[in-house]
């Protein structure tokens, strides 16, 4: 049987005294789209930080592609990560941005102008990203997660507050790369996009 990309096992993490996740497992298997739904609140984005190595766990265990997340920069070469929040160079232009990111990854310019292209962005790539839409913004932070080919691109409620339009570019987005069988985590409560881009899906409440 293949090796799973992300297996969570009894994980557990509490901040002080709040339970924010309480033993949760599942696995994830390459080429999978994974869905992981539930309310807000419900712990989703802890279980995203804890996965990107972000958070330590309480408890039980995290690994992605073989390896521990937490404290293990090695793994950030094969993992992708769309966070909710932007957390984008503001000032700064898109293309910027990009080249800010392809220089910590080692990624040629090709591959910018290649990812600029691909999400419609090549028109705005210098302007700042300021004056961008959150449908731009949220077509940036694909392109960033993106730029060195991760294996396993993890995403956070990518389409949360976009209009239909931007919304089915980002559900194209994650369909082509799926088809080049990686291996995708998205966190989502819409019912409607689960059941369109995921081959299974998991329930947190």
């Amino acid at each position: 049987m293949t090796e799973p990309a992300i297996a969570v096992e009894n994980l557990v993490k509490k901040y002080g005294e709040t339970l924010a996740l309480q033993g949760i497992s599942f696995q994830v298997y390459p080429g999978e789209v994974f869905g992981y739904l539930g309310p807000n609140g419900a712990g989703k984005t802890t279980t995203i930080r804890i996965l990107a190595g972000l958070s330590s766990p309480t408890g039980g265990s995290c690994r992605v592609l073989g390896q521990g997340t937490f404290k293990n920069p090695a793994l950030y070469r094969h993992l992708g990560v769309v966070f909710e929040e932007s957390h984008l160079y503001e000032r700064l232009s898109g293309i910027e941005n990009l080249r800010f990111f392809a220089a910590l990854h080692g990624v040629p310019a090709a591959r910018i102008q290649e990812l600029l292209q691909t999400y419609d962005l090549a028109k705005a790539a210098k302007r700042p990203v300021r004056t961008y839409s959150k449908g731009m913004k949220r077509r940036l932070l694909i392109c960033r997660a993106l730029l060195h080919d991760p294996e396993v691109l993890i995403m956070d409620e990518p389409t949360s507050g976009l209009d239909p339009t931007s919304a089915a570019v980002i559900h194209g987005a994650i369909d082509h790369y799926r088809r080049q069988g990686k291996t995708i985590f998205l966190s989502t409560h819409d019912m409607t996009e689960a059941e369109t881009l995921c081959d299974r899906v998991a329930f947190l409440n």
